[in-house]
């Protein structure tokens, strides 16, 4: 009996293992379908996208076949296609940007007796921009001064003139003449009277012009501004201590505004020269009837030469003569 039962027991486990390996064996064989269906469908995948590339490389190298058998585009073609992908205005060459203008309708005989050029082309552009209280030419042409702002900016030089005028001939110093020197005038610095008066033409010329074109008219009017008395002396703000600690004081501190006339003879003749030292500049040239009178004495001397030489008692170079 025991024995009919452990061969029962025996039997019953082996078909219980044989059903579970049979159940395991068709899960097996059913993951690996399903793993060699999605195989299969990747390969597929990979191969037409192998294709397509393959196309793709085609069409390029067609493509470059087909571009480089085209004759070239005209150059405005291919300023248009520059412009449009969006490159920068500022990278066209000069000849790019000749060709743009002349498309837009600007060239050299577009509008008569102006040019039309860009800005930053102002920057190399060198000229004076004050004469006395006036405004030049160039500086009404090239910014474009019309006639309200010019009344606007000389009637403010014009008052700037008067003031300077009478600081001038309330502070100037005459040195007797000895020797050579027939004639030494100075002005001393006066450093709240020029950033003053510096303030006053800033802003003059900033709410008639507004700020770029001011810009432009003060950077050209340096000579004018200096002659004014608007500068003392170099500016040393940006100059550090230690290397300004090393250079004499006369480099850095204000100077005044002096004006040395000397005589001499070359030969038979008469010269003179002058030396003006303003700013911490230094100018020396001769005296004759072309070479200006300095404007910061202009004051004293309206008359220029003449008017200094009368009141100094010497005599002119002969040339003084000669001038029609």
């Amino acid at each position: 009996m025991k024995r009919v039962m452990l061969a029962i027991i025996i039997l019953a486990t082996g078909t219980a293992l044989f059903c579970a390996l049979h159940n395991a064996s068709a899960v097996a064989r059913q993951e690996l379908s399903v793993q060699r269906t999605a195989w299969q469908t990747q390969t597929q995948q990979l191969a037409r996208l192998y294709l397509e590339k393959q196309q793709v490389s085609e069409h390029i190298t067609e493509s470059k076949q087909l571009f480089a058998s085209l004759p070239p585009l005209p150059a405005l073609r291919q300023l248009e296609q520059k412009i449009l992908a969006g490159d920068s205005l500022t990278n066209l060459t000069a000849a790019e940007s000749e060709q743009l203008l002349a498309e837009l309708g600007f060239n050299w005989n577009t509008t008569g007796d102006y040019l039309i050029v860009s800005k930053k082309s102002l920057d190399g552009i060198s000229y004076d921009a004050m004469n006395g209280e006036k405004l030049s030419t160039a500086a009404r042409g090239t910014l474009a001064i019309n006639a309200a702002e010019t009344s606007a900016i000389e009637s403010m030089t014009g008052q700037l003139s008067k003031v300077r005028s009478a600081w001038v001939k309330e502070h100037v110093q005459r040195t007797e003449p000895s020797g050579d020197v027939v004639a030494q005038y100075s002005l001393p610095p006066d450093y709240a009277f020029a950033q003053n008066q510096l303030a006053i033409y800033t802003n003059g010329i900033m709410n008639a012009l507004g700020e770029q074109r001011a810009q432009w008219l003060q950077n050209h009017s340096a000579d004018w501004m200096m002659a004014q008395g608007l500068f003392t002396s170099p500016d040393m703000s940006k100059i550090p201590k230690e290397i300004l600690a090393t250079l004499p004081s006369e480099t850095y501190q204000p100077q005044p505004t002096t004006m040395t006339v000397k005589r001499y003879n070359s030969g038979n003749d008469l010269r003179m020269n002058y030396t003006l030292e303003q700013g911490g500049n230094s100018m020396n040239t001769s005296v004759n009837p072309w070479q200006p009178f300095p404007e910061a004495f202009s004051a004293l001397f309206p008359g220029g030469w003449k008017d200094l030489a009368e009141r100094e008692g010497f005599a002119l170079p002969a040339e003084f003569n000669k001038k029609n």
